[in-house]
């Protein structure tokens, strides 16, 4: 496996707190009106149709290595089973909640944040080798998500929705990312500085629009609903540990272990609220989605440093 980083413990907590900083920056600026429902939406397209893709590209940019492209294909097998496998267990985990609210907790469960939140994280922390490895797990959730997820409120598994999903800026990223990888492609250097240049705003892009999510809130009603907390202990932690767990028992370790537990311990995906508000006839209860992004994005702040020096530590 590809050797572990060694990351100070430090530099977690400082790269986490930016995050939040950064998050709070949206959240202060649309309640004072400076950033609109119309900025943020045009935010979120920009994000992720430009400077998502962008930051993958480059991140595919380094020399070839076996190991790398070995650990690529394991990173895909993993996060193919840790979504069957949630996918699976969120059917038996909440068979007692009304039919409504199961369908958002089992999306909650079976889809982390992994690119909103995701990628500036494992950017932060592990620099490129962690977006290059993130970006497969993307690739992984977002065919699950167009299939699997769509399936849980409509109850149809139609092949239009691969289709769709397979045409996911992030997922046509790593289809030219890894070309250039796997043949050490070069790309001009002008080109190149275009793409991390505009790749780098998808850090700063996420947090406030996250943030923005967050300020549209009414926390009264946030906090008032146990299953929400059920969900989030799940989220953050009992299913980033649980992959810890079973990954170094079955002998994985290194920078592959590090991601797919960070990846695992991202929060409740925003992606969820936008789905239950897709599909509102076929029982999406957006209302209810945006509590658990809200309380699991928040917890989130004190639960990814746990899990990364936890991590770290096994690693």
């Amino acid at each position: 496996m590809t050797a572990a980083l060694a990351v100070d413990n430090s530099v977690i907590i400082n790269q986490v707190t930016v995050l939040f900083l950064l998050m709070m920056i949206g959240f202060y600026t649309t309640k004072r009106g400076i950033l609109t429902a119309a900025i943020i939406e045009g935010f979120s397209s920009f994000l992720l149709n430009v400077s998502l893709p962008f930051m993958v590209i480059t991140a595919f940019h380094m020399e070839f290595s076996r190991d790398m492209l070995r650990d690529a294909g394991l990173v895909f097998l993993i996060s193919t089973a840790l979504h069957l496998s949630t996918l699976l267990g969120s059917r038996f985990l909440f068979r007692r909640y009304p039919p409504d609210r199961q369908k958002i907790l089992r999306l909650v469960m079976i889809f982390s944040n992994c690119g909103f939140m995701g990628f500036p994280i494992l950017d932060s922390i592990y620099g490129k080798a962690g977006v290059f490895f993130g970006s497969i797990y993307v690739v992984v959730f977002n065919i699950f998500f167009w299939t699997a997820g769509v399936a849980l409120f409509t109850g149809v598994k139609d092949i239009r929705a691969i289709k769709t999903a397979l045409k996911n800026p992030g997922i046509l990223a790593v289809g030219v990312g890894l070309p250039i990888f796997i043949f050490s492609l070069p790309i001009p250097s002008p080109v190149y500085t275009t793409l991390d240049m505009v790749g780098s705003m998808t850090t700063p892009l996420a947090m406030i629009i996250v943030g923005s999510l967050l300020a549209n809130l009414k926390l009264k009603e946030v906090f008032a609903e146990p299953s929400v907390y059920y969900a989030t202990l799940l989220r953050l932690i009992i299913l980033p540990i649980l992959t810890m767990g079973i990954m170094r028992l079955l002998g994985f370790g290194g920078l592959v272990l590090q991601v797919m537990v960070t990846t695992m311990a991202m929060p409740a995906a925003t992606t969820t609220v936008i789905l239950a508000e897709m599909y509102g006839d076929d029982g999406g209860n957006p209302e209810y989605a945006s509590r658990i992004v809200f309380i699991s994005t928040i917890l989130s702040m004190i639960t990814i440093p746990a899990m990364i020096l936890l991590v770290q530590a096994l690693a």
